[in-house]
This record gives C-alpha cells, structure tokens and sequence, in this order.
C-alpha cells in the first residue's frame, strides 16, 4: 500500500469550520505534496417555489453556482499552497456522494472535520470514516499547523504496519518524534479470580510478548528500534481506544494515526471498532485513519456496482 496522497478531498459544510479547513489544507499540501486537491461541498436537493423566485430574481441563478462562487472566494483568499486544485458542489446524500466521488476520483486522503466549538455532532465524519475506501484526516478548529510527535496504533498487524510508515513519511517531512503504542486486555475469562499478584505477572508476560513481536515488525520494516519506541499499556475495560488517546494526551502527541481493519463481508464494511471511537466527538487531536484502499475499494464495488 502506498503512503503517497496524490488525490486530496477536503469536504465543506458551509460553516465557520470552512475557514480552518481552507487554511489547514495549506498546511497537508506542504506535508504531502499531493497533485491534485478538491474542494467539494454535497447540498441537500433544493425545490424553490416560483413566488419566491418571482420576488428574488438572484434565485434565478442555478443554487450550485451560487455556492461555488462562495466557496471559490473563500479558497482564493485563504488557499496558498502550490497545488491544482478544484471546487464541486452536489446534490444529493452526503456521505453517499462524498463515497461514490472518493472511489470514482481515486481519493487518497479525505480531509474532515470533527468540531469541538462549533455546532455539529459529526455523524457525517463518521459515516464517511467508515465506508470511504481513502483514508482520512479528522482535525478540529483547535489544530495546530504543525506535526512534531505522531502517536501510532500498534496491534502488529499488516495495517498497523502500513500505519507506521505513514508515520515515517510524515517524519521525514517535519522531522516529528514517533511512539508506537500495543494496548492489550487481559483474558479475564481465562483468569476470572486473578490475586494482584498474578494480575501484575500476566501483564509483565504479555508486554514481553509485545515487545518481541514489535521486534519482528521493526525487523521486516527495517527501521531502527531507537528511532521507534513502543508503549505498552493494559486496559482492563477492554477499550483500546480510550486507553491509546489518554496516552497520546499525555505524552503531548499531537496526531494519532491508526490503521482501520476493515471487516469484510456485505454485512461488515466498517471499521474496527477502536478506529471508530478515536474517530468520536470530544477527542481534539486529529486522527489519521490509514485504509487498505484496494481492499476497501473491492468491497465497495461488490457491494454497490
């Protein structure tokens, strides 16, 4: 899988959130490097009746027109990276639109926001998180123009891989400081009347397990361990995803980025679920959901074509 974003799609509501967005994409182009970059906003299908349109001759001029010469105004002011860039407006569904336009454009990266400050819940976000075969950038109004310590979700898998070495490109564009983290639970089932004792031997077990295994992936990456510190943390609860943002929280991270597992199956085109929590309202630092875009493109295709 590549880590190169040619294609870059940054989705537009129409609110103050649009301005952050316009500005911080100078800020990913700078990084990335991408050829092309889009601009699009999905409007929801408009019936005007023809009394109004008597009385408001601006009515007259096709809505989309209207709103792309807003957003055009917008993006010429405040867009100043050195990259092609477009601007679409659609009718229809959001996150259908904003999907099919992903898969049909061949998207690498869809930049999102999950607002903090602003009015919004984010389900949008969500939904294309999910099911869009790019992979995707969530920021809020609160994120800096900067990338100096990247938090990697580390579970040893293939897509964990691929998640490092999107870690590792962004280093060697910012020079950013990289921490894997392996949270792991405890197998209560097996171990239900564990004494503190046990308890404190089986963790000591599994981080050992951890940290071989951790090897081996630094080994086939061929990446210096010293340069790629691993944490290892417990989480009792069984909620990767809380444990992992609390961590990055505290060790002043400023972008988490995580491989999503996507299940397949006409009934299981989704995230892991712990890609999906960090993906929640109420956590502010941006989140970097890396995709296997030939899988999740094949599934999409057996799905909807």
């Amino acid at each position: 899988m590549k880590t190169q974003f040619n294609n870059i799609l940054v989705c537009l509501d129409l609110s103050e959130m649009d301005d952050f967005m316009i500005r911080y994409t100078n800020f990913v182009v700078e990084t990335f490097a991408p050829k092309t970059v889009t601009f699009m906003h999905v409007m929801q299908p408009v019936d005007i009746p023809d009394e109004i349109r008597a009385s408001f001759p601006k009515f007259n001029e096709p809505v989309e027109q209207l709103i792309r010469e807003e957003i055009e105004e917008k993006v010429t002011e405040q867009f100043k990276a050195k990259a092609d860039f477009s601007i679409v407006v659609k009718q229809g569904i959001t996150t259908e639109t904003i999907i099919h336009f992903s898969k049909n454009n061949k998207i690498d990266l869809t930049l999102m926001g999950k607002k903090i400050g602003y009015e919004g819940e984010g389900g949008v976000s969500r939904k294309v998180t999910s099911f869009t075969p790019s992979s995707v950038l969530l920021i809020s109004e609160t994120t800096p123009y900067s990338i100096n310590h990247v938090w990697v979700r580390m579970d040893f898998s293939k897509i964990s891989m691929e998640a490092l070495r999107m870690a590792q490109a962004i280093k060697e564009k910012t020079g950013a400081q990289i921490t894997c983290h392996n949270v792991f639970k405890l197998p209560l089932s097996y171990f239900p009347q564990q004494t503190e004792k046990q308890e404190k031997r089986l963790i000591e077990q599994l981080t050992k397990h951890g940290k071989k295994e951790f090897q081996k992936v630094l080994k086939k990456m061929k990446l210096p361990e010293d340069e790629f510190p691993c944490e290892y943390s417990l989480s009792k609860e069984n909620n990767e995803a809380q444990v992992l943002y609390h961590k990055a929280v505290q060790n002043q991270a400023d972008l988490i980025i995580a491989g999503s597992k996507m299940k397949s199956g006409l009934s299981h085109v989704i995230m892991d679920n712990t890609s999906e929590k960090l993906t929640g309202s109420g956590k502010t630092l941006p989140v970097l959901i890396v995709k296997d875009k030939k899988l999740s493109t094949g599934i999409l295709e057996s799905i909807f074509d």
